[in-house]
């Protein structure tokens, strides 16, 4: 049987210690809509706290809310108290586990909500200024709705397909999108391999038979990709030809320096930032296949396969 654990204290705001960090992420626009609400309702998500031996408290979520008390002029609130070390990393562990919590809604999940608000007389006007979005914001979240196959959407209520991976489906023609979206369901395809497939089926210079094979056979179609935009490069004129041994080299030390710094920052980065550059990453992780296929091709000339003779 599992106890109830109530951690939820009242504490001085004054007590608090806010974050730099999480000062960042919350914009003006947040803690206005935060003030809104408390105003009205009171607080909808409560405060993390975290108290050292010392007594010091430290806020470890929260920031919009405890701005918003602060400028209120509000003295005491309700937080989840809990024992922190003076062990910084344990503290940052915390603060990230406690982030990964948050799950923003989506855009597929937001247009849904926002459809049932304009059905239900809700001017878009004051979604608008509820929201402190733009209008071709509210307009392309409504419209994302209206795109995707009524088929898909009953696969994403039914848990079959991940909201994230149908707002990449919705950007294919209509007509199209139940066979794919199956196809890739049936394939296990993560939404970066989608989104890469649908912005392949939607170039102009992808062939027929391309994007016929994404329906049937997604993952065999995704190495035709590769290997059409591999030989494309290959075909340009004069490309690499007579270049100097210090710019290989200059090249070569640049990228290994790169790739350790990013590895670095990807490796401390939080979820909700590495989801805002999820694009960038499909495509610099097209751009790495390709480069160490023709690593693999310039290092092993004549070898398919390294290690493949007959002893």
């Amino acid at each position: 049987m599992v106890k109830t654990i109530n951690r939820v204290k009242e504490v001085e705001v004054a007590s608090v210690a806010g974050s730099n960090t999480l000062t960042a992420g919350a914009p003006r626009r947040a803690v206005e809509r935060c003030k809104e609400a408390i105003a009205k309702i009171g607080v909808l998500q409560t405060p993390v706290i975290g108290t050292t031996k010392g007594g010091n408290r430290l806020l470890l979520s929260g920031q919009c809310e405890l701005m918003a008390l602060r400028e209120l002029g509000i003295k005491k609130m309700d937080a989840v108290e809990v024992d922190v070390t003076d062990d910084v990393g344990a503290r940052a562990k915390l603060q990230l586990m406690l982030i990964s919590l948050k799950e923003e809604p989506g855009a597929l999940c937001e247009g849904l909500l926002l459809e049932e608000a304009v059905a239900a007389g809700v001017p878009r006007i004051e979604i608008q200024n509820m929201l402190g979005k733009s209008a071709s914001w509210v307009s392309n979240r409504i419209s994302l709705v209206t795109r995707l196959d009524g088929n898909v959407y009953e696969m994403v209520k039914d848990g079959l397909l991940d909201a994230r991976s149908a707002e990449e489906v919705a950007r294919l023609p209509a007509c199209v999108q139940f066979a794919f979206a199956e196809a890739a369901v049936r394939d296990g395809l993560p939404k970066s391999a989608i989104g890469r497939l649908v912005s392949g089926y939607n170039d102009e210079t992808c062939p027929d038979a391309v994007k016929a094979e994404m329906l049937k056979d997604p993952r065999t179609a995704m190495r035709r990709m590769t290997d059409i935009r591999r030989g494309a490069k290959a075909d340009k004129p004069n490309s690499g030809k007579g270049v100097p041994p210090y710019v290989m080299e200059e090249c070569i030390n640049t990228v290994k320096a790169q790739a350790v710094r990013l590895n670095r920052i990807l490796t401390y980065a939080s979820p909700i930032t590495v989801t805002g550059y999820i694009d960038a990453l499909t495509e610099l992780e097209t751009e790495l296949l390709s480069l160490l296929a023709m690593i693999k091709k310039r290092v092993y000339p004549g070898k398919k396969e390294v290690g493949n003779h007959a002893g």
